[in-house]
């Protein structure tokens, strides 16, 4: 009798250690075994069309004088387009750049 309890006492501490184990397999912090290939999951949800038909579209429908007004406006903190100095006067008077709205 006492040698079966020695063994049932065994068999209950081999069961504890090896459960120690198993409450970190089931709070890691990665992905669960059966979500399946995250990336691959996100990449079809997110990218429908690498080549849109928007991107073989090569027409544009505004000129250059626009894109450079527009581009000049941005870098200037939307101050419009900065027009270099009028000629001196005959005083040599200049009253600097001026900045269209």
């Amino acid at each position: 009798m006492l040698q079966n309890a020695k063994r049932v006492l065994l068999v209950f501490a081999a069961a504890g250690l090896a459960s120690g184990c198993a409450d970190y397999m089931n709070h890691r912090d990665t992905i669960t075994f059966g979500v399946g290939n995250a990336v691959e999951a996100n990449k079809a949800i997110q990218i429908e069309d690498p080549f849109p038909p928007e991107a073989q579209r090569t027409r544009i429908a505004s000129d250059g004088k626009v894109i450079r007004r527009v581009v000049t406006q941005y870098q200037n903190g939307g101050l419009g387009v900065v027009q270099p100095s009028p000629a001196m006067g005959a005083n040599g008077a200049s009253n600097g750049a001026i900045a269209s709205q």
